[in-house]
């Protein structure tokens, strides 16, 4: 077994090399030129695929979803990571916050937003909407580490984006989360975040302040769910000069959840 890992990482690490160089590393939370991971994934001009089907037309359960993406090997990243990362907070929550992918932290404790950027995560969501971890959901693209070189995931700064590849094999299992959630909205947290789920190649900057309807259908027509991007917490930690922005967003989030519409 202990040969079949180290070969996996070897096929891993060689992966990562012969990456396109649109998807070369960056300050995670940021923008960047990666305009293959919405065109790739998500295309705003092509309709999105349809969440899998196979639950039939009951909700997921959660807890089988989690142990299925714990065996998960769709992708080398199931066989480098440490953990995987499934979720956490409320499984009836309104608002869903979702990320990149997991960091070092993530990846050492099984939980998202663990590190410096969730501990402001969980400030905002005190402070700004009176809401705790346990009252939201948390969550990421991909639920496993991205890291530049799988044969040292004790290594600090490791992290890399995901590649469209493996976001494409992760992605379903986000959707059947938030068919089981059943959330009013998703709170995207970051440029990467922001272009996998709304399929549009454009800045977090740009993206951000507005709402858009979430382009899957995942309770049939009529029922869209409402999609808020915003800055990732790590970019506050670089600028906090980001902060008044994303302070705005949370008001607009905080309306939305009080009154259940768009001011």
């Amino acid at each position: 077994m202990k040969r079949e890992l180290a070969a996996a990482a070897r096929d891993l690490a060689a992966y990562i090399k012969t990456l396109d160089e649109n998807l070369a590393e960056f300050p995670r939370g940021e923008a960047a030129p990666q305009p293959k991971i919405a065109a790739a994934v998500h295309a705003a001009e092509n309709p999105l695929p349809a969440p899998s089907s196979s639950a039939g037309p009951e909700a997921p359960d959660m807890a089988s979803l989690s142990e299925t993406v714990k065996n998960c090997r769709k992708c080398p990243l199931g066989y480098a990571r440490l953990n995987a990362v499934f979720g956490v907070g409320s499984d009836t929550a309104r608002v869903v916050f979702v990320g990149e992918g997991p960091g070092f932290q993530e990846d050492h404790q099984g939980e998202p937003f663990v590190g410096r950027s969730g501990q402001l995560l969980d400030k905002i969501l005190e402070t700004v909407l009176g809401l705790k971890r346990s009252d939201v959901y948390i969550a990421n693209i991909v639920k496993c580490h991205p890291m530049k070189n799988p044969e040292t995931p004790e290594a600090h700064g490791n992290d890399r984006p995901p590649t469209p590849e493996e976001i494409s094999a992760c992605r379903p299992y986000l959707d059947e989360q938030l068919r089981a959630i059943k959330p009013a909205c998703i709170v995207t947290l970051g440029s990467v975040a922001t272009k996998v789920l709304l399929g549009m190649d454009k800045g977090i900057s740009v993206m951000r302040g507005q709402w858009y309807d979430y382009p899957v259908e995942l309770f049939g027509p009529g029922h869209p769910i409402k999609v808020l991007p915003t800055y990732h917490p790590a970019a506050l930690l670089r600028n906090p000069n980001l902060k008044r922005d994303t302070w705005e967003d949370m008001k607009m989030l905080k309306s939305f959840l009080e009154n259940g519409k768009i001011a």
